[in-house]
This record gives C-alpha cells, sequence and structure tokens, in this order.
C-alpha cells in the first residue's frame, strides 16, 4: 500500500499511521512527516499518561495517590468515567479493575481511546484519508483513494498471518478482541465462560474507543455478544469460532 507510513513501538505493541497519497501529494511531503511525528508523539504521550506497567505514569502515580497536573486529573476522570458507563451498560462485563485483585486497569477502554485521539490530531492536521492503529485495532478516516475506502484485515487468529475476511472502512474503526495477540486478558466472575466457543470477536463502528471495548464486551460474553453489539447503532460484529467457522452481520468484502 502506498502513502507516507510510520510504524513504531507504544503500549507494548506496535501503532501504524498511514496518509493516503492524495493528501501526502496535496500537503508536502515535509507537512506530511511533521504530522507523522506529532502523532507518535501524542500516542507515545498517551503510552505515558496511561500505562499501568510503568510506576511514573500519570495514572500509575494517581493510584498511589501522588500529585498530577490538571490536565492529567482531567483526562483520568474522563476514561474512568467512561469506563463505568460502559460497565453499567454492559451490566457488569466490561470492568476497569482486575476482579482478583482489585487493582485498577483500563487498559480495555484506553487503547482505542488513545487511537481515536490520534484520529482526531490527524483531522485537525489538515489530514482526511489515514489509517491510525494500535496493536491490531484501526481507525480508518477517509477513504484509501477517490474511487476505493479503505479494506481492513480480520485476521485468522489460528494463523499468525491468515486472513479470514476483508471489510471495508470508511470512516470507520474496526477492533478485535480474543486470545490470539494477548492471551486470557478478559475478566468475567464466575459462573460466566469467558468468550466461552470463541476464538475472536472483531467489531466495526464509527468510533474506535467504544468498538474496541465493544470487542471485550462481545468476547466475553460469547455468541450472545453479537446482539448485545447490534442494540448499538451503527455497530456490527464478526466472530470466529473455536472451530475455525464465521459468523457476521456486518457487511464483509469477502470471508473465507
Amino acid at each position: 500500500m502506498s502513502g507516507a507510513r510510520l510504524v513504531f513501538p507504544v503500549m507494548g505493541t506496535v501503532a501504524s499511521v498511514l496518509i493516503a497519497d492524495h493528501d501526502v501529494d496535496r500537503l508536502g511531503g515535509t507537512a506530511t512527516d511533521a504530522v507523522l511525528r506529532s502523532t507518535r508523539v501524542l500516542l507515545e504521550s498517551m503510552d505515558r499518561r496511561f500505562s499501568h506497567y510503568r510506576r511514573d505514569s500519570d495514572i500509575s502515580r494517581w493510584v498511589a495517590g501522588d500529585e498530577v497536573d490538571a490536565d492529567a486529573a482531567e483526562e483520568i476522570a474522563h476514561v474512568l468515567s467512561e469506563c463505568g458507563r460502559l460497565h453499567a451498560d454492559s451490566d457488569g462485563v466490561f470492568r476497569a479493575r482486575n476482579p482478583r485483585t482489585g487493582a485498577l486497569d483500563t487498559a480495555g477502554f484506553v487503547k482505542g481511546y488513545a487511537i481515536g485521539r490520534a484520529a482526531a490530531h490527524l483531522r485537525d492536521s489538515g489530514v482526511a484519508h489515514f489509517m491510525a492503529g494500535v496493536g491490531g485495532d484501526v481507525y480508518c478516516g477517509g477513504r484509501a483513494s477517490a474511487g476505493r475506502p479503505w479494506r481492513v484485515a480480520i485476521q485468522d487468529p489460528r494463523a499468525a498471518y491468515g486472513v479470514l475476511a476483508l471489510v471495508d472502512a470508511d470512516d470507520s474503526a474496526v477492533a478485535t478482541s480474543g486470545t490470539a495477540q494477548r492471551g486470557e486478558h478478559i475478566w468475567l466472575p464466575d459462573p460466566h465462560p469467558v468468550g466461552s466457543g470463541l476464538r475472536s470477536f472483531t467489531v466495526i463502528g464509527p468510533d474506535i474507543a467504544e468498538a474496541d471495548a465493544y470487542a471485550t464486551v462481545g468476547f466475553a460474553m460469547g455468541e450472545d455478544g453479537m446482539a448485545w453489539v447490534r442494540a448499538h447503532e451503527g455497530y456490527r460484529s464478526l466472530i470466529v469460532r473455536t472451530d475455525g467457522t464465521v459468523r457476521s452481520d456486518a457487511a464483509l468484502v469477502s470471508a473465507a
């Protein structure tokens, strides 16, 4: 795929930011490079703010009772409020605390939220046609070219480079939850079987923070999660069962 791309490590995984050719031509190479660099700075700042693995992150210091600046406190409060809303909306399935340890963990919301912040920054910088992704979750702004939307591959969770389906993404997000990337990382109190019968759960919709959180909820609910996701306007899903079969209520370009 052509265009200007920057790939870098962040949030314990890899981020990729791609600006389409027609925006590169309009902005020029120097301005495009500057936007890519500033988007990286933004995502790295989000990591420094919300990482639960760094003792010096804003949220780690806030949890420890240390003073953080006003901007950090305001954004932490916003993220916690959003996590609370998702907890209520999902009847407690979405959690911002590890039920085994009680430790605060906002990762189920923050990665998508950070991608959304990056997308907003790209638009504010004059970029209309782009892809911004972290750890396999992506937001696609505008179109890949004048006649073609962005096309996102849905990974086969049984094969590192396998593709099960393709979806068109035009000003929309694609987020996947499951065990392929991070292992057993989704919490649900007994006796509910987390992700029963599923290998992965993908959500397609207009907002990347919501899509990322909905994918976590959907996977935890199992196949019943598709109806829960569909109840939210503009969101659809694709599941991969443990036997490798695919079920989807989203519009697919192709499916294996």
